[in-house]
């Protein structure tokens, strides 16, 4: 059976060894994700967050990812039920929004981690191979699944020592443009390069691996000079827009 118990994404571990440079996706598609699974991107981000995808299309888009195949993971609504539900459906991972406490980020490895780690649900889904091996499946799941949060805003930034010295979190992503707007500053003002420097500094302090959505390919370098390891590079809603202003500058000369 081609289910998770027998693919090795194994990101939980490969974030702290690897630079793992990833394609979001925010087109309730599995077209879009089956294109992208044979692409050069080691990992895509399924976008649940700001995009109108319901479970049952999620479940299409993370098998489309299986024909590469390439790790999915999930950016999930916000701390709740649909962290286990997407992880049923076979994520390699998920990213939680939004965190600004530490209660959130101890749901989060909860909902997320069997026990003993956590108190995660064991059912019949597709990323337990419907059942099969459940045991075997339990043990890899807590072992290699990534548990990602992101710090995005004032209230998180104030407390993101505590909470990323959370057992169980894997990654802090920054959302940048959330941050700054939060702080209520420029981007890339002092302001905010102090802040994401700070977040980065706790995650650096608990063993945490950092990880940031890249909106300009100018930002890279300085997320991988801060020693990121999990950098989200660009949505294919972007690319759909910047390709078609580009073809109307082409064709117009």
């Amino acid at each position: 059976m081609t289910l998770y118990n027998s693919r090795r994404h194994d990101l939980r571990n490969r974030v702290r060894d690897e630079i793992l440079i990833g394609a979001t996706i925010g087109i309730p598609s599995p077209v879009v994700v089956e294109a992208l699974s044979s692409g050069p991107f080691p990992v895509l981000c399924i976008d649940a967050e700001h995009s109108p995808l319901s479970l049952d299309r999620l479940e299409g888009m993370l098998r489309a990812a299986d024909v590469g195949p390439v790790p999915a993971m999930v950016r999930v609504p916000e701390v709740g039920s649909y962290i286990a539900r997407v992880l049923d459906l076979g994520a390699a991972g998920i990213v939680v929004p939004r965190i600004e406490s530490v209660a959130e980020a101890v749901d989060v490895v909860a909902r997320a981690r069997y026990a003993p780690e956590g108190r995660r649900g064991a059912g019949p889904g597709r990323g337990q191979g419907y059942g099969a091996s459940l045991a075997t499946h339990v043990a890899r799941a807590n072992a290699e699944v990534l548990v990602a949060i992101q710090i995005e805003t004032s209230a998180g930034l104030a407390v993101a020592d505590q909470i990323l010295a959370v057992p169980g979190i894997d990654a802090v992503v920054i959302g940048p443009f959330d941050l700054a707007t939060s702080l209520g500053v420029p981007m890339w003002s002092d302001e905010h390069v102090a802040a994401i420097d700070a977040i980065f500094a706790a995650g650096d302090a608990h063993g945490v691996a950092k990880g940031a959505f890249v909106l300009t390919p100018e930002e890279m370098p300085r997320y991988r000079k801060a020693g990121a390891t999990l950098l989200f590079a660009g949505i294919d809603l972007g690319w759909i827009v910047e390709g078609a202003r580009r073809t109307w500058e082409e064709v117009n000369g």
